[in-house]
């Protein structure tokens, strides 16, 4: 938009007192003008006025569907539950989560040869699933909040969960059971864990030792926001590159970190109050072993 003033006019001049008025209104509402714009385009901009899904098999995209493809070919549902994300009873509507993945997927989502789906939000969060756990009933993706005319603002950074938001209404069924609970979801990626993030996975141990045990918890609650030598998610420091955090951190430190971390810092990480000591101790063995075979 170009405004442009005609400072020529000699009665301009003559009156000071109205050329200060009429710049103080112009600025008036060049400002309003400004801000109507800004509240349009929505508090966040990354977000898609016509969103859509993208799913991938093995980090290669298959589809790209868009909400209206969804909602005339899937059944939508209205729900209620209590969120605890928000510490509260919510109404949403939206999809069954298999329903979603059936449409995107196919049968394919149901093939031996694929382990787990990664989930990732438009912020680099990454949350990964087994695909048994996917299976039960209670996930849905939802697109819309009945409670709110646009969407309740989530979170200390008060951002908008849609246009996607992975919910589940059965009461264990939490982050803390490792459900995954991503918003703003952008994309759906089918993998199998190992190969997909294969310098997560630690190589070359047991199932029964305590490195496993602790790949496994770092892979139901940790990968979603840290990664692991570059490969996991973006909203965390990486633990193992370019040292780990075993290099800089005891033992007594990292387990403090892990379990109660809004104890020592103001965090989006989660507490993990239920983690025992044992699940600790392989947490940290997990760790030691990953500093050891890196590159």
């Amino acid at each position: 938009m170009t405004i442009s003033i005609n400072i020529r006019n000699k009665k301009f001049y003559k009156d000071p007192d109205k050329a200060a008025a009429s710049l103080l209104i112009l600025i008036a509402v060049i400002m309003v003008f400004l801000l109507v714009i800004n509240l349009l385009q929505g508090k966040d901009s990354n977000i898609s006025e016509y969103p859509s899904l993208k799913f991938l098999i093995s980090g290669e995209i298959v589809k790209d569907i868009d909400l209206e493809n969804l909602e005339e070919n899937i059944e939508t549902h209205k729900i209620k539950f209590y969120d605890p994300i928000y510490e509260k009873e919510k109404r949403y509507r939206g999809f069954e989560l298999k329903d979603v993945l059936q449409f995107g997927f196919g049968d394919e989502w149901k093939n031996s040869d694929y382990t787990d789906i990664a989930f990732e939000a438009l912020d680099g969060y990454v949350a990964v699933s087994s695909i048994s756990k996917l299976k039960e009933p209670g996930g849905y993706i939802v697109f819309s909040d009945l409670d709110f005319e646009q969407w309740e603002p989530i979170s200390i950074k008060e951002v908008t969960p849609g246009p996607f938001y992975l919910v589940w209404a059965g009461q264990d069924q939490t982050t803390k059971n490792e459900y995954p609970w991503p918003w703003q979801l952008s994309s759906i990626n089918l993998i199998k864990f190992e190969d997909q993030y294969s310098p997560v996975f630690p190589s070359g141990v047991s199932k029964n030792s305590s490195v496993y045990k602790g790949y496994e918890i770092f892979k139901g609650r940790c990968v979603r926001c840290h990664s692991m030598n570059g490969e996991g998610g973006k909203v965390g420091p990486d633990l193992n590159a370019p040292q780990s955090i075993v290099a800089y951190r005891n033992a007594y430190m990292i387990k403090e970190l892990i379990k109660h971390p809004s104890k020592y810092r103001y965090t989006q990480m989660p507490d993990h109050p239920d983690l025992s000591d044992k699940d600790l101790d392989n947490i940290l063995a997990y760790f030691n072993y990953m500093n050891e075979i890196r590159d």
